[in-house]
């Protein structure tokens, strides 16, 4: 792993956090309409996980004043998937 491990630590942090905020808030009633989307749920899966592996390359870069590497970049999106069974289960609920 080339990442280090604070970062790693961080990076699990938010994912956690961010999922319990998404449990607590739900979803608007208007995602399916306002998206065109007929499972809404695969919607939300996808955006959360765009938005976790977004927010964690951002973030590699105001902590490390670079890009990341493709093997970290990899990594980071690794540590998402890790979280791949809770984030299915939740947003599931909402197809």
């Amino acid at each position: 792993m080339t990442l280090d491990a604070e970062f790693a630590k961080q990076t699990t942090d938010l994912i956690t956090q961010t999922l319990e905020l998404y449990k607590t808030a739900g979803a608007s009633p208007r995602v399916g309409e306002t998206w065109d989307c007929a499972n809404v749920g695969d919607f939300l899966c996808g955006f959360f996980v765009g938005e976790m592996v977004g927010s964690a390359l951002s973030a590699f870069q105001i902590v490390h004043k670079r890009e990341p590497t493709a093997e970290e970049h990899m990594e980071i999106v690794e540590l998402v998937e890790s979280y791949s069974k809770e984030i299915k289960e939740f947003f599931n609920k909402f197809n």
